[in-house]
């Protein structure tokens, strides 16, 4: 078959304009509107916003100088470390281009972006969970018993969220590796 015979039989394909499967329906709809995100891409926004985040946990420290300049320094430098770990791993994420990949080298790669992850959350929790004590600790003797429940109260909500955000990023990896071992 050559290409005019190619040509000649897409040609005489009789399909009319408006033809909308009902399958492909909310997809087409969803990629008209420009909302279809690819996993790469969902994967580097969870990294940027969590880099984002520990600028915020920056600058929420700032006040904090003045009463508790230890708890402050100690939390800025927390929250610096992941923010540039965090930034670190979008930018190898946005670099991801797995068309000019081989199937096995998108494979070590995504292998190697959930090993990356799992260290990185090991170090956040290893330094994250007594600077959380601490903190607490702090800001109750700065401001009265009463403040004491409010911080176990942000470590309860700050935990479930982490387990939220760490379950979206495990299950896209997941999806990944599962759909680069289909090519495969």
């Amino acid at each position: 078959m050559d290409i005019n015979d190619i040509k000649n039989s897409w040609n005489s394909m009789n399909i009319p304009p408006d033809y909308r499967h009902e399958d492909t329906r909310e997809l087409l709809s969803r990629v008209e509107r420009g909302s279809v995100s690819t996993l790469r891409d969902r994967l580097g926004l969870i990294s940027r916003n969590l880099s984002l985040l520990c600028i915020t946990g920056i600058l929420i420290m700032i006040p904090y100088f003045h009463d508790a300049p230890t708890l402050a320094i100690l939390a800025d430098c927390f929250f610096a470390f992941m923010g540039v770990c965090h930034m670190r791993n979008y930018r190898k994420i946005r670099n991801l281009n797995f068309s000019e990949m081989s199937v096995r080298d998108a494979i070590m790669t995504v292998g190697r972006i959930e090993s990356e992850r799992i260290k990185l959350r090991a170090i956040g929790m290893a330094l994250g969970i007594p600077l959380a004590l601490y903190m607490c600790f702090t800001i109750t003797d700065l401001f009265g018993d009463y403040y004491l429940y409010g911080c176990l109260a942000g470590v309860v909500i700050g935990a479930v969220i982490g387990l939220i955000v760490n379950y979206r990023a495990t299950s896209i990896l997941r999806k990944m590796r599962s759909q680069l071992s289909q090519e495969e």
